[in-house]
């Protein structure tokens, strides 16, 4: 049996990442596409897929104590990959205190 398409949208909240002048926190939103045998699956892959990205890792200065959170947000069923230009697209980034009013 083939496995099941799926788009991941990946939202990440409270990342401490150094972006230039002093670290700032940050939150983001990024797409993974995986092949999964169900959503739960294929959330799974996705947030290994996302912390498994060195320059994302190597940019968190989160303490221990103050980890970032990830998790999927949407989970779409797709018919195939085919138009899709990159597996791997890169991360939306935003201000966390600016949208939490």
């Amino acid at each position: 049996m083939s496995m099941k398409k799926f788009s991941v949208l990946l939202r990440g909240d409270n990342f401490l990442i150094d972006a230039g002048d002093s670290p700032q926190r940050l939150g983001f939103y990024t797409l993974r596409y995986v092949e999964a045998e169900d959503e739960t699956e294929a959330e799974e892959r996705a947030v290994d897929l996302l912390r498994q990205d060195t320059r994302l890792r190597e940019a968190v200065l989160n303490d221990p104590s103050d980890p970032p959170t990830l998790f999927a947000e949407e989970i779409d069923e797709l018919d195939s990959f085919d138009g899709i230009e990159t597996l791997t697209p890169g991360l939306a980034f935003f201000d966390e205190q600016q949208t939490e009013n």
